[in-house]
């Protein structure tokens, strides 16, 4: 048995390292990451910020879980991502807290097996004032010290004091700017609740895009708020092209391209002349679906415009290397390898780069994926991905499919 076999075997894969023992594949064919193996951070934000490369390793979240240990809504909510979107071992000693401490969040706690709480019916005031411990004996001290580390908790005590701390700007931007880098840790539960605070509670609107792109890369559209974004929300001369983003972004995250490209079909003919050209973001996810359906008309260049304008952008990094094993072969590696180390594993799009790319460039991102899944054992994405190159593709994802359904619900 080879040792991607064997790392399959320790997390109780049974049916993955049977279908791999005999593959000749090598962890150590691939280029080095040292960022696979870089130490735990001792800071919240630093180890979020490994957690968008690594998901949800083990030793980052119990680091996070310790740091987050008198926030009970902070940790149920990071309980109910990592349940949903990494491989736990059933031995491993915070496994049972994770699951009791998603448990906690009651009739919240999603029922579908995916991450993400229905905003909708669990607005973040609602969870807070439920799930959160009655601060109103601490002092602003105490407080300040817990918002500080960025404690929704504190910030909606000091918010119903009428404390000036959240009407500053500086305050406002911390809070997007925390909930933007859990949405990259891909925590989109936990990041969601934030920018939907924000919205509701400081009426900070322009967090509205960011949060449905939580949700959009969740894959869970249907939690957002009716009102997530307002035409008031974005300028008018782009209100159109937010607006048809939102649109195909929904029906793509939930695997419903046939959609989205059926509207996408039918908008662009209808589109007045004055508004000029597409915006960016529009642009890149026409180019997305361009290559799904084979009339691709917006060039490579335009996409990487895109994220050289949005450098945290996770679908436009995404799109960029579908688009770029689609048109320019010859740097397929280079921005796949760009998407994976910039935002971590994604089956869908390794998947798209596989079937697009030639053999040799196949090869060389099947060697990242054998390393991928040897130093990131708890990510889906690699073995599914193994599975299709190898030939035992459903075998696989079905043993990981049914494993996170468990977890999770």
């Amino acid at each position: 048995m080879n040792k991607i076999a064997e790392r399959a075997g320790s997390l109780g894969l049974f049916a993955t390292a049977n279908a791999l023992a005999a593959a000749k594949i090598d962890p150590n064919a691939a280029p080095r990451d040292a960022r696979l193996m870089e130490p735990v951070a001792k800071d919240v934000k630093r180890i979020l910020g490994q957690m968008a490369r690594r998901g949800s390793d083990p030793k980052l979240v119990r680091a996070l879980w310790t740091k987050l240990e008198h926030r009970p809504l902070e940790r149920a909510l990071v309980a109910v991502d990592v349940l949903a979107q990494a491989i736990w071992s059933s031995r491993d000693p915070l496994y049972a807290e994770l699951r009791a401490a998603a448990e906690t969040l009651g009739d919240a706690r999603p029922t579908d097996g995916a991450p993400g709480v229905d905003l909708n019916a669990h607005p973040a005031t609602a969870l807070i004032e439920r799930h959160v411990p009655d601060r109103q004996q601490s002092s602003s001290v105490e407080l300040f010290a817990q918002a500080y580390e960025q404690d929704l908790g504190a910030f909606h005590e000091l918010h119903r004091r009428g404390d000036d701390l959240l009407a500053k700007p500086a305050t406002r931007d911390s809070i997007h700017a925390f909930a933007r880098l859990a949405a990259l840790a891909r925590l989109p539960s936990l990041a969601s609740v934030y920018f939907d605070w924000l919205m509701r509670v400081l009426d900070v609107r322009t967090v509205g895009i960011d949060l449905c792109e939580a949700l959009f890369d969740a894959g869970v559209p249907q939690k957002l708020p009716g009102d997530a974004v307002q035409p008031r929300d974005v300028p008018e001369p782009v209100q159109r092209d937010v607006a048809e983003y939102c649109l195909y972004r929904a029906h793509l995250s939930v695997g419903d391209s046939d959609t989205a490209n059926a509207l996408l079909m039918q908008n662009l003919p209808q589109r007045p002349r004055w508004i000029g050209a597409p915006s960016l973001r529009l642009d890149v996810v026409r180019a997305h679906l361009g290559i799904l359906y084979d009339h691709a008309d917006v060039p490579l260049a335009r996409v990487e415009a895109a994220c050289e304008e949005e450098s945290l952008w996770r679908y436009g990094a995404k799109v960029r290397a579908i688009v770029g094993a689609a048109l320019a072969p010859a740097r397929a590696l280079e921005l796949f390898h760009a998407h994976l180390a910039g935002f971590g594993n994604d089956f869908e799009s390794t998947l798209a780069v596989v079937s697009l790319v030639p053999e040799p460039v196949k090869r060389d991102v099947a060697r990242v994926m054998c390393r991928e899944a040897f130093y990131l054992p708890h990510e889906p994405a690699p073995w599914k991905i193994l599975g299709a190159l190898f030939g035992v593709g459903d075998e696989i994802n079905d043993e990981i499919d049914a494993r996170l359904r468990d977890q999770s619900v």
